[in-house]
């Protein structure tokens, strides 16, 4: 039974044909956002991945986040124009946990904090549970240098404003894109998003009740003819 449950779940539950089909949307605009011109400043460029891992992060769960932040970066690492492919594992780490962590603390926050469902609120959820993934970007990218890249840590701290500028511009696009366009009410409210709770976590308690439903009648009657 335990073997048939899992099987069931893999089919109906996780791998929904609307999860897939929105973690590959959005992996592919993270890869898209990398053939984006970095904008120049004094300390390094800026790139456009964020803005897209954090919508994800708002849109989606953190599972598909993840997928989006970590696959999409490395994916442009390894194939993209730049010949970036030795950043492709630092970027699956760094940009993979930043979709996850936003997710997260978006999903706990807004339980929390927004039962209203207000568009307002969770606006303003969005961009506070953006702070601490932001912060690990900036982190990562520093350990990132003076590891993978081997550069002093004073060059290193030089590098960093430009993370930040990357990150406060990425969480801002996000949120207009999200709650000032009012994007994601009106995928919601056309019934177009994935619904990560009724799909899974619900569905999950349905596939394993109804799994035990099937066989209880049939112990039953193994029990009887014994």
């Amino acid at each position: 039974m335990y073997s048939v449950m899992i099987k069931n779940k893999k089919k109906k539950v996780l791998f929904t044909t609307k999860w897939l089909t929105y973690t590959a949307l959005m992996t592919a605009l993270v890869v898209a956002t990398g053939y984006i011109p970095g904008i120049p400043v004094l300390t390094g460029k800026i790139y456009w991945c964020d803005f897209a891992i954090y919508t994800a992060a708002y849109l989606l769960d953190p599972l598909a986040a993840f997928i989006v932040g970590g696959i999409g970066t490395t994916f442009f690492d390894l194939f993209g124009i730049n010949g970036t492919a030795y950043n492709a594992i630092p970027s699956l780490v760094i940009h993979g946990i930043q979709g996850l962590l936003a997710s997260a603390t978006f999903i706990l926050l807004r339980k929390y904090f927004n039962k209203t469902d207000s568009n307002k609120r969770e606006g303003v959820i969005a961009v506070i549970s953006s702070i601490l993934p932001a912060l690990w970007v900036i982190f990562g990218y520093f350990v990132k240098r003076i590891t993978w890249e081997t550069l002093l840590p004073e060059t290193a701290v030089l590098k960093m404003p430009a993370n930040v500028l990357q990150e406060v511009i990425g969480i801002t696009v996000a949120i207009v894109i999200c709650y000032v366009c009012r994007f994601k009410k009106q995928l919601k409210g056309a019934h177009l998003l994935p619904d990560f709770k009724a799909e899974i976590l619900d569905k999950s308690e349905q596939v394993e009740a109804a799994s035990y439903e099937k066989t209880e009648p049939q112990s039953v009657n193994e029990n009887i003819e014994n």
